[in-house]
């Protein structure tokens, strides 16, 4: 209490201000360093969907439209709502595959065995060839026909020599006959085969033109004319035996 004695200035009223504001700040300070950090709890929230029995729903049905009651909920909505949030059924995965041939039907009147061979007998089907071979075919009615001057060239150096080789390997005993025999030649002289077409009825004739042909080879190239046109040149011969000698047709 302040007395005459002792009066208030205007120093003492300045620190006392001072010190009202100093408590001021240092409580609006500590308030704020003492608030609590802890995160707060989150709320789950949980909805439950009631299914009315008969004679709610009948009493609630009564409601007005405006009515701040809770809103009835069909009974098919909610078991349309459950099958939605229901995973779907996983397929059984079968510990052990059946074999594909189990439910497979024979035809009728073949048992299994019998299919089988009839699929072994199935021939197979071969695959196209891309590039055949070139071959030039020449009979003996091809000899009126046309023919280029290198053909006719080879083919009477082939006639030439093996006439010449035939008289050695004529049979003996003045065997005669005819033959005709079919030839084929590549292009590099080497002889493809040659065949009977017609016997002359004597074996030792026949055996003894296809040794003449086959010994006589290998024949002379072709030449570049005939290289580009084919690969093999095939005809067909004549060859005569009689008491003259041997000759085969031109």
């Amino acid at each position: 209490m302040t007395t005459a004695a002792n009066p208030i200035g205007p120093k003492d009223r300045l620190w006392f201000g001072l010190f009202l504001a100093l408590a001021a700040h240092a409580t609006l300070i500590l308030g704020i360093s003492l608030r609590s950090t802890e995160p707060q709890p989150h709320i789950a929230l949980s909805v439950s969907l009631a299914i009315p029995d008969s004679s709610e729903s009948q009493s609630q049905s009564d409601l007005p439209a405006n009515t701040d009651g809770p809103i009835p909920v069909q009974q098919a909505e909610v078991k349309a709502l459950q099958d939605s949030l229901q995973p779907e059924p996983q397929p059984a995965i079968s510990a052990r595959k059946k074999p594909a041939t189990q439910n497979a039907t024979l035809p009728r009147g073949l048992n299994r065995s019998q299919l089988i061979a009839a699929i072994a007998d199935t021939p197979i089907e071969k695959p196209a060839v891309l590039n055949q071979e070139r071959i030039r075919r020449l009979d003996e009615s091809s000899l009126a026909a046309p023919t280029t001057d290198a053909e006719t060239a080879y083919l009477a150096m082939w006639r030439r020599k093996c006439e010449r080789l035939g008289r050695v390997n004529y049979p003996p005993g003045n065997v005669q006959g005819e033959l005709v025999m079919r030839v084929s030649i590549a292009s590099n002289g080497q002889l493809n085969y040659v065949r009977i077409v017609r016997s002359s009825g004597s074996t030792l004739l026949d055996e003894a033109a296809l040794k003449t042909v086959r010994q006589a080879a290998p024949y002379q190239p072709f030449s570049v004319e005939m290289r580009k046109a084919y690969d093999q040149l095939e005809f067909t011969r004549t060859w005569q035996y009689s008491k003259y000698g041997t000759g085969i047709n031109r």
